[in-house]
């Protein structure tokens, strides 16, 4: 794992290159939306009604995958499940992951629902960065993950609800 330069005691810059896999993993179902046909999209049709809102909502997410992708702790390696807690924070992750897929699922077959919006296809990015943020002991992007749910389900919650 390239390791270019040490920013504190424990963590430097370099590249997580599995990230990258990670981050598209996460991003999936927007490269195949255009292929398949809905007759309403309020994801894409949704209009951002607090613009710092959701300014800070944007600066979070790139942040968590900028951390994700380049901050490392010296003492990780590019792929670990040895330890009892990088299993269960791993394991995270993937459970994650697989309940976004679940809700892209159900969003594309029409179940667009606020349970389903909020609950699962907003909130679930940012649990998905703070558990590879413990998994990886990458303390920062573990806080920032949740900072970015806070601040996406707000922003979303807005724009959505009007509230």
């Amino acid at each position: 794992m390239p390791r270019w330069f040490r920013i504190t005691k424990t963590y430097c810059i370099g590249l997580f290159a599995v990230g990258l896999l990670l981050f598209f993993l996460q991003q999936l179902p927007y490269l195949v939306m255009p292929a398949i046909p809905m007759a309403a999209n309020p994801l894409v049709e949704m209009v951002d009604k607090i613009a710092v809102l959701n300014l800070a909502e944007k600066v979070l997410g790139v942040s968590c995958v900028l951390l994700m992708l380049f901050l490392l702790r010296d003492d990780t390696t590019w792929f670990s499940l040895k330890m009892p807690r990088e299993k269960l924070w791993f394991a995270a992750a993937v459970a994650a992951l697989v309940v976004y897929y679940a809700g892209w699922v159900l969003y594309f077959t029409g179940t667009q629902t606020l349970p389903v919006l909020l609950g699962i296809l907003v909130a679930m990015p940012p649990i998905y960065y703070s558990a590879i943020g413990l998994w990886r002991r990458n303390v920062p992007l573990a806080i920032l993950g949740v900072v970015f749910l806070c601040v996406h389900m707000a922003n979303v919650s807005v724009n959505l609800l009007g509230v």
